[in-house]
């Protein structure tokens, strides 16, 4: 069973909770607080336990979700085969954002690989926002034109790198996949086997005690 213990914020009360998705916002462009008021009273809270599904394949993505703390796998099943896509961290939205623009049921999972607490928003009330504060229509372009770069360069790198490259690559720029993702997830979102990152990783290893 998928327990999601979810909260509504209450007009006029103080939302500490949400200061980190505020200070977000803040780091990428100014807004005023009429602005913000009106998105933060249209957000709900939410926490999943590790294992637990946010998006499920096969069902319509309805939300896009701030992580505050936690993180999350996206991956593709296929005949029991996982793949990985992507990882997200604190700070970063988690959403199947093809489903959740389309409206048609999702392709990947993304599941908790922590205990998560998650500020989000619904379909409908992101429409709202778009209608009601031109800002943020310019805010959820910033999101989705961050996204394509990703995935653009991501597509780049696993045609023109190696594996050896690809790991290289994280350990520089998102070391917390390094940290905190089992190497079974690491070795299929860098598209090799768990026995051959493992030799990639010695031979990192002894390259940097050797140095």
């Amino acid at each position: 069973m998928n327990l999601k213990l979810i909260f509504h914020v209450p007009s006029g009360m103080p939302t500490p909770e949400y200061d980190q998705l505020r200070k977000y916002i803040a780091s990428i462009f100014s807004i005023t607080e009429e602005e913000w008021s009106f998105h933060r009273n249209l957000l709900s809270r939410k926490k999943l336990f590790k294992g637990e599904f946010l998006v499920e394949a096969g069902e319509v993505c309805n939300y896009v979700s701030f992580i505050n703390r936690g993180s999350f796998r996206a991956y593709w099943d296929v005949d029991g085969h996982e793949t990985t896509k992507n990882f997200f961290f604190e700070n970063e939205y988690a959403s199947d954002y093809e489903s959740f623009l389309t409206r048609k049921p999702a392709r990947i999972n993304v599941k908790a690989m922590e205990d998560c607490e998650l500020v989000e928003l619904d379909y409908e009330s992101v429409q709202s926002l778009y209608e009601q504060y031109p800002v943020w229509q310019k805010y959820g372009r910033l999101i989705a034109e961050s996204l394509f770069l990703h995935l653009a360069q991501r597509s780049r790198d696993l045609l023109s790198k190696s594996p050896e490259e690809l790991y290289l690559d994280l350990m520089h720029t998102r070391p917390h996949i390094i940290e905190r993702v089992p190497l079974l997830h690491i070795a299929s979102y860098l598209g090799v086997q768990p026995e051959s990152l493992s030799r990639i990783r010695k031979r990192v290893m002894e390259v940097k005690r050797s140095a």
